[in-house]
C-alpha cells in the first residue's frame, strides 16, 4: 500500500510539473553565411500549458558587440561627425514577440525587472560621466536600432507574428536579416501568468561563416592590424589604378 502511494504521488506531481513546462524547438538552429547570404527565415513551435490571458513572449538575442553613434554637425559647408558615443556589451540583434498587442502591467513590469526586451535594455556607454544628455544619445541608438530592423518588436497574433491555438501550441516565423553578425543567438521563451513565470524554455541558433567570407572575417578579426594596412593599400592601389585608366582615355 504505501509503495503504491508513492508511485501515485510520484506520477501527479511529475504530470504537473509536465504541464508547466514549455517544449520547444526550431526548425532550423544551425545557419550558414555565405556570399550569397540573404537572410535566413524560420521557425519556432512547441506546446505549453496556457490558458485565457496568459502572456507568452519570445526573445532572440544576438552576440553583443561594441557599438557607436555618432553626432553629424554641419561646418563650412560639409557635415562632419562631430560627435560620438560607444556603448559596450550590445546585442547586435533583438527580436522580441509578444503573444498580446497589449500586454498587462503586472507582465510589464516582470520584463523591466529581468531587463527582457529590446525597450529595457540597459546600454552602457565606455565614459557614461562624459555626457550630461547621455539619455538623449541612447534613445538615438534605440531609434537607429528599430529602423534598422535589428531590434525587432511584434506583439499580437497571427500569420506573420505568433499563432497560438487552444492555449496548448504556438507557433512564431523568426526572419534573420543579410546584416546578422557570425555567432551563437541565445532564444528565451516565456510563459507568464498575471506577471508570474509559470515556464520557461531556453535554446540557441548558430549563425557561422562559410567558405571564403568565413576565413576573411576570421583574418580581420585575429589581425586586425594587418587588415587594416592591407585594406588600405588595396584602397591606394585601385585608386592609381584607377587614375591610370582615366589619364589613358
Amino acid at each position: 500500500m504505501k509503495k503504491l502511494i508513492i508511485v501515485f504521488l510520484s506520477i501527479f506531481f511529475v504530470n504537473i510539473s509536465f504541464a508547466k513546462s514549455i517544449v520547444a524547438d526550431l526548425s532550423n538552429d544551425s545557419i550558414n553565411i555565405n556570399t550569397g547570404f540573404n537572410g535566413a527565415e524560420l521557425f519556432l513551435f512547441g506546446t505549453y500549458d496556457g490558458q485565457e490571458g496568459d502572456d507568452l513572449f519570445i526573445f532572440i538575442e544576438g552576440p553583443k558587440t561594441e557599438a557607436t553613434i555618432y553626432k553629424k554637425d554641419y561646418i563650412s559647408g560639409i557635415w562632419i561627425n562631430k560627435e560620438s558615443v560607444t556603448f559596450k556589451n550590445v546585442p547586435s540583434f533583438y527580436y522580441s514577440i509578444f503573444s498580446k498587442s497589449k500586454v498587462s502591467s503586472e507582465s510589464l513590469n516582470y520584463l523591466a525587472l529581468n531587463n527582457l526586451g529590446s525597450s529595457n535594455l540597459k546600454l552602457i556607454s565606455k565614459n557614461p560621466q562624459k555626457y550630461r544628455n547621455l539619455d538623449d544619445w541612447i534613445n538615438s541608438f534605440d531609434s537607429r536600432m528599430k529602423k534598422n530592423e535589428m531590434w525587432i518588436t511584434k506583439k499580437g497574433t497571427g500569420k506573420n507574428k505568433i499563432e497560438i491555438k487552444d492555449n496548448k501550441l504556438f507557433r512564431a516565423p523568426v526572419i534573420l536579416p543579410a546584416t546578422v553578425l557570425p555567432g551563437n543567438y541565445d532564444v528565451k521563451i516565456l510563459h507568464l501568468r498575471n506577471g508570474e513565470k509559470i515556464s520557461e524554455e531556453n535554446t540557441q541558433i548558430f549563425v557561422k561563416k562559410t567558405g571564403m567570407g568565413s576565413k576573411i572575417y576570421s583574418f580581420a578579426h585575429d589581425y586586425s592590424t594587418f587588415y587594416g594596412i592591407f585594406a588600405i593599400v588595396l584602397a591606394v592601389f585601385a585608386g592609381y589604378l584607377a587614375a591610370v585608366g582615366f589619364r589613358k582615355v
